[in-house]
Formats: C-alpha cells, structure tokens, sequence
C-alpha cells in the first residue's frame, strides 16, 4: 500500500465539548479601547485661540480702524473661527465638560452664521439688497447679534464661581454683541464702533487664556498668571 493510500484511509472525527464543560470565568467581554492620552489633552487653547483671532479682526473692522477689506473678517471667521470653536467644543462634549461645550458650540454657530450670510455666492446679500438694501442687511445683523447676546448674558450668569479671567471674557462678549445689535437696529455709529472696540479688548483677553494655558514647565519657562 503506497503512501497516497495510506492517507486516503485516514478518517477525521470531531469531537463535541459540552458548553458546560466550558470554564465562562476566564472569558473576557472584547471592550473597546480608548486612547488614555485624548482624555489628557486640553481643548480649551483651541476655542480661546479660535475665539481671539475672529473677535481681534471684526474688533478692527467695527471700531473703524479698517473698513476696506470686509472679506478678510469673513474668511476668518469660517476658517478659524467656527472651526476652531467647533472642534473646540466637541473636544469638550467628549470629555463631559457641558458648560464648555455648550459655549464653545453657541459661539462657533455665530461665525458659521456670519461667514454664510456674509457670502455672496450664499445668495444672502443679494436678497437682503433687494429687500431693503444696506439698511435691511443692518437689521438682519443686528437681530443676530441680539439673539447671541442673550446667550452671552446666560453663559456669563454661570462663571460667577470660574476664574475672573473667564467672567471677563463672557463679559466682554455681552457687550460686544449688544452693542454691535444696538447700533445696527439704530443706525448709531459711535455704538457700533464701542461694540467693535470691545470685541477688540476681548480678543486680546482671548489670547492672554490661550497663552496662559499653553505656557507651561514643559513649554516653555514663561509663566503667565491664570486668575
């Protein structure tokens, strides 16, 4: 008998293990893993670097300092500013931190609402020119501003027990929406260019948290004071 047929006669069995038999003890649920390092990272110098920027360049633009190129604030605001303050916020939903999130969210829906009304290809422009003209894209803004201004107030009615740096800011934030709304629905000049220097102020303490929370040992050896 040759090898070939030696296999041939070989037979397969199988053999049934009662599950009883089974020791479930040392069976372990497959459980999804997380990155520990994501839940580390703060997201914060994101939102404030978004929110900075963004308040800076329609503070500049508002106050009257620069007038003649509109676009650049509308640019900024999508590109950076509701994006940054988006993710921003995301990042903060993901690790529980509502107050942060819902803030971040709200402001960053601002910038997404100013950057589409503001684009001519949005189709925005053109029917409020036809409508009322300039006086009617006024009105517009300022209904705007008015509703996230009420949202401000809200925001800043909850950080009387957070560091004074992040009442300033919400603070500022208020005022610089209620403001920019006052003067679009009145017509006012010196109110609108107050809400753009305010919106400059606020950029400037935007910036001065994201540095604050940026800077540290492992950084750099500049120390700036987060009250």
């Amino acid at each position: 008998m040759t090898s070939v047929d030696q296999k041939a006669d070989i037979q397969h069995h199988e053999i049934e293990i009662p599950s009883s038999d089974i020791d479930h003890k040392h069976a372990q649920p497959i459980q999804a893993h997380t990155p520990i390092g994501f839940f580390n990272v703060n997201p914060a110098p994101i939102g404030f670097g978004a929110f900075a920027l963004c308040s800076f360049v329609l503070g500049l633009y508002n106050s009257g300092l620069i007038t003649s190129l509109p676009q650049v604030a509308v640019g900024v605001a999508l590109g950076y500013g509701a994006m940054g303050q988006f993710i921003c916020g995301i990042c903060e939903l993901i690790h529980g931190n509502m107050f942060a999130a819902t803030s971040m969210l709200t402001f960053s829906g601002f910038f997404f609402t100013f950057g589409i009304m503001m684009i001519p290809s949005s189709g925005f422009l053109a029917l409020a020119m036809e409508a009322g003209g300039l006086h009617a894209v006024e009105q517009c803004m300022g209904l705007v501003q008015a509703g996230f201004a009420i949202a401000a107030f809200i925001f800043f009615l909850g950080t009387f027990r957070q560091p004074i740096l992040i009442r300033l800011v919400l603070l500022q934030v208020f005022l610089a929406f209620l403001l920019g709304s006052v003067g679009a629905f009145t017509g006012s000049v010196a109110t609108t260019q107050a809400g753009g220097w305010i919106s400059f102020t606020l950029g400037v303490t935007a910036w001065y948290i994201m540095a604050a929370l940026l800077y540290t040992p492992e950084n750099t050896f500049i120390k700036l004071p987060f009250f």
